[in-house]
């Protein structure tokens, strides 16, 4: 992590900065005790205790700053791995700044974004993937991410890898044992032995990677992208969606020109819509932009919401890849609209409850997610690589190739599975995943 040094004492507000109820300051590290001795007028509590007394600071003669509970978690007892003090003050921007300054005039220094919890991960309190839940947890913006991210705060990405690893490691143990024993021509295991650890670890790994675009999709919100053909009322749609006028709407085809879009949740689920260009071929370079912008959108979308018009009818006839809804708008008209799609006037509002039960409907049917189930393109793209390094050695096993060349795709594999739960300290992982924290997280 850019600008870590090992022993420092670090200290930072952990609560939301500005006027509020309390606020929270955390200490951690070798002289959290000291310096909470020297402003706190009250003996420190005992480990996992609490206690109310008053911060005394020197400007230069002593002075009262506030009433506060000392909170103290004793090494190894604490979310870092040190020992950890937190300072629970009156929510007062005033408190906390003149605070955190005696704390820094007694030896203690800012924390860096995400410090503590890399603390905790460098001290064994938790792995990398738990680190990312905290994260996680604290943007999550629905129940679902919020289920997901505990799943992984309780470690079950980790376990999924260890157990996976522990039978790489079995089959590494062999090849690397039996090489040793060349010339003795000596077998630790049976090829069917081998074929069956490796099968079981492919499986494993299999069901980690199966959930994972639904559980991305849940931290990251589920992309629902709104196309057709122009003059079909997909910005009124999405106005309405949203529940207010983000998008300019107006009787010329090609208004829209660029991809427009928001979040909002539906039931327990964050959906982000995006507002596309009409489809049609046009002579104008800039709108011309804006519909191939569309159409890439469509292309990373997870659900397509196809617009057609009782005054523009016809909907496109491709086959997409993901789940398709089809919106008929415009139905106040009084015209007779299309059996296989969702009845829709944007002008009164009707029928858009239709359309987010069915896009709740989608979300819901689902693959079911494990513990082990992975969310992050990190976690995929180690996994996949891990996977392909194990069919591999699978194939080499099935097709008599030479132990050394196996006991190579087994190592590939078990680094990619340990660069998963951060065994394997990539500084570059590290700087990706801590830079992103709050300061007092």
């Amino acid at each position: 992590m850019t600008g870590y040094r090992e022993g420092d004492t670090i200290c930072a507000e952990a609560t939301p900065r500005g006027r509020g109820g309390i606020s929270v300051v955390r200490i951690s590290g070798p002289d959290a005790s000291r310096l909470i001795a020297e402003i706190f007028d009250k003996p420190l509590p005992e480990s996992g205790r609490f206690k109310f007394g008053r911060i005394i600071i020197s400007d230069p003669e002593p002075r009262p700053l506030d009433d506060v509970v000392v909170s103290f978690f004793g090494n190894p007892h604490s979310y870092t791995g040190e020992d950890v003090i937190e300072i629970s003050t009156h929510g007062s921007p005033v408190i906390v700044a003149e605070l955190l300054e005696v704390l820094y005039r007694g030896g203690a220094r800012s924390a860096l974004p995400g410090e503590f919890t890399f603390r905790a991960y460098l001290n064994g309190q938790i792995d990398l993937t738990q680190a990312e839940a905290v994260s996680d947890l604290i943007d999550a913006s629905s129940r679902e991410a919020v289920q997901v991210a505990l799943k992984q705060l309780g470690g079950g990405i980790g376990r999924a890898c260890e157990e996976i690893a522990m039978l790489v490691e079995r089959l590494l143990i062999y090849a690397e044992l039996e090489l040793d024993f060349v010339e003795e021509d000596v077998e630790l295991s049976s090829r069917d032995e081998k074929l069956q650890l490796v099968s079981e670890a492919i499986e494993k790994s299999e069901a980690m990677l199966s959930g994972y675009q639904k559980s991305r999709r849940l931290r990251e919100g589920i992309k629902v992208v709104l196309t057709g053909p122009p003059n079909v009322g997909k910005s009124s749609i999405y106005n309405m969606l949203l529940g207010e006028a983000r998008a300019i709407v107006h009787k010329s085809p090609g208004t829209t020109r660029d991809v427009l879009s928001a979040k909002i949740v539906i039931g327990s689920f964050v959906y982000e819509f995006y507002d596309t260009a009409g489809l049609r071929e046009t002579p104008e370079e800039i709108e011309d932009e804006g519909i191939s912008r569309a159409l890439r959108a469509v292309e990373e979308a997870d659900i397509v919401v196809e617009v057609e018009s009782v005054d523009l009818p016809g909907f496109s006839g491709k086959n997409y890849q993901m789940p398709v809804v089809k919106v008929t708008n415009k139905c106040d008209m009084g015209k007779p609209t299309s059996t296989d799609s969702i009845s829709i006037s944007a002008k009164t509002g009707l029928g858009i409850d239709k359309l987010k039960e069915r896009l709740l409907l989608i979300a819901s049917d689902d693959v079911k997610l494990t513990d082990g189930t992975i969310n992050r393109e990190r976690h995929y793209t180690a996994l996949n690589s891990g996977l392909m390094a194990l069919n591999r050695g699978r194939e080499g096993l099935r097709n008599g190739v030479p132990g050394d060349m196996i006991a190579e795709e087994w190592r590939e594999a078990l680094s990619a599975f340990d660069e998963i739960s951060g065994k394997k300290r990539l500084d570059e992982i590290l700087n990706t995943i801590f830079g992103k924290f709050c300061i007092g997280k």
